[in-house]
């Protein structure tokens, strides 16, 4: 039903948080082969952003499309197209990074014993694939989140302070790969404080008004 070849709209969104204003009419456009940086200082309403188009929290009013339809109302069909890493990592600390990424594949995605360990070890996760998360470092966890997304079979990434915690090795990893992602018609929506300098791909900004608390 949905035409993975057409991108994601937002259109007149507001959003408030306790009871203030995070921005207003906001309007952007992120098409295939796309990245955009979105900007703003601390309590400008980046992770709130976020939040709202990956499904996980409601603006006051606007509209969210993806391939041209409701994200609201063909949730289903716009989840199976997302993966999204927060400052929740969403990965369960009690399993391992393997069973973390073989219950995330379970959900749809298409990935062998070795593709997961291929994408461990390049992770900088060699030796660790078997050790219970509750046991890593938060970089380590975090690279387990962002394996899960790097074998994600979805066109959007939505990713909110990726490189936190990461060495300089996992930056310029997973820099790579957001690139191979957008060269084969994905989308990366992104919240850093890192500059992405890549070459062959569009880079859109949009800086969000000051904001004056975390959100």
């Amino acid at each position: 039903m949905i035409n993975k070849e057409v991108g994601l709209a937002v259109k007149s969104l507001t959003c408030e948080r306790g009871y203030r204003e995070l921005f207003n009419d906001l309007n952007f456009e992120l098409l295939p082969g796309e990245i955009l940086h979105i900007k703003g200082e601390n309590g400008a309403g980046k992770t709130s952003l976020l939040r709202i188009i990956a499904g996980l929290a409601l603006p006051v009013s606007g509209q969210i499309s993806f391939a041209g339809y409701d994200c609201r109302k063909y949730r289903s069909e716009y989840n199976e197209q997302l993966a999204f890493v927060g400052h929740k990592l969403g990965i369960k600390l009690e399993l391992s990074p393997v069973e973390n990424i073989q219950s995330y594949c379970e959900l749809g995605n298409s990935c062998t014993p070795q593709d997961i360990f291929n994408v461990l070890s390049k992770v900088g996760l060699y030796g660790f694939e078997e050790m219970y998360c509750n046991q890593l470092s938060a970089g380590q966890k975090r690279r387990v989140a962002l394996a899960q997304v790097i074998l994600s079979d979805t066109k959007l990434w939505i990713l909110d302070e990726p490189f936190t915690s990461l060495d300089v090795e996992g930056i310029e990893y997973f820099l790579k790969r957001i690139q191979q992602h957008v060269e084969q018609g994905g989308m990366v929506l992104l919240t850093t404080h890192q500059e992405v300098n890549l070459s062959n791909c569009t880079i859109k900004y949009l800086q969000l008004p000051s904001g004056d608390m975390n959100a």
